[in-house]
């Protein structure tokens, strides 16, 4: 029998709650009960996410979404402008020698997402090309950097994902932009660059099907614990929802 993961449909959070959420289930990952979640979420208002690693100070340089609240990741990466999007967060634990390579995840996620966009006519594929030298002064939004496994349309980046790992676990998140925002006009997405509209939830159906496939399971629809809900409310207040956290660097 397929093993039965639990399906988590979000309707819109803020930046604090979405990041907390998703800490939440990494805690939650590393205890007996758990099953595997796939998590699909999108954003109450436009938002930027700021990458572990980067500099509050570079937020003021991109003035487009100088109005938009921002919040920072606990993943690697560049600046993310989430508006007209589709978000997931994955998590599962990792620690037997028998589950797959954590790279692996990745790959799983993005192309099952590329065949889902191929039915739709919109032809994706990996990014192939391999970094070369020292990285240097990446772009601050995410959106204009390439690493290889990333979604690209053509040239056109249009879904990535990062990783944290904890204690044997693994949550791997990221977005797919399907339309342009006025508050990042200088990324495309899908539908600037296709002329193809894919409503989030049509994508995120046929999506979860594929990965069912891939995954060898059976997504059965399902809640937050009452324990990783407490847990995500107390992210949102020591971590995600505060400014120490925000403007740590």
């Amino acid at each position: 029998a397929m093993a039965p993961f639990r399906l988590i449909i979000d309707s819109a959070g803020d930046g604090i709650w979405n990041m907390s959420v998703d800490e939440a289930l990494l805690q939650s990952a590393a205890h007996e009960s758990f099953v595997p979640t796939l998590r699909f979420y999108q954003w109450d208002k436009p938002t930027l996410s700021l990458g572990y690693f980067q500099q509050y100070e570079e937020r003021s340089q991109h003035t487009s979404s100088n109005q938009c609240p921002v919040v920072r990741r606990s993943t690697g990466g560049g600046a993310i402008l989430h508006h007209h999007e589709l978000t997931y967060s994955f998590v599962t634990t990792v620690k037997n020698r028998l589950s797959r390579n954590v790279e692996d995840y990745y790959d799983l996620f993005h192309s099952t997402l590329i065949e889902q966009l191929a039915k739709r006519g919109v032809p994706c594929q990996l990014w192939q090309a391999k970094t070369t030298g020292p990285r240097g002064n990446e772009p601050f939004l995410c959106f204009q950097r390439r690493a290889a496994g990333d979604v690209v349309l053509g040239t056109i980046k249009i879904a990535g994902s990062a990783q944290r790992r904890h204690k044997g676990c693994l949550l791997q998140h990221g977005s797919v932009l399907l339309e342009s925002s006025s508050f990042a006009p200088e990324l495309p997405g899908i539908r600037s660059n296709s002329g193809i509209h894919i409503p989030a939830l049509d994508l995120l159906n046929t999506w979860t099907s594929a990965l069912e496939t891939d995954l060898e399971c059976h997504f059965e629809p399902g809640k937050l614990t009452s324990q990783e809900t407490d847990w995500a409310k107390s992210f949102a207040n020591s971590r995600f929802g505060h400014v120490h956290w925000t403007r740590r660097r």
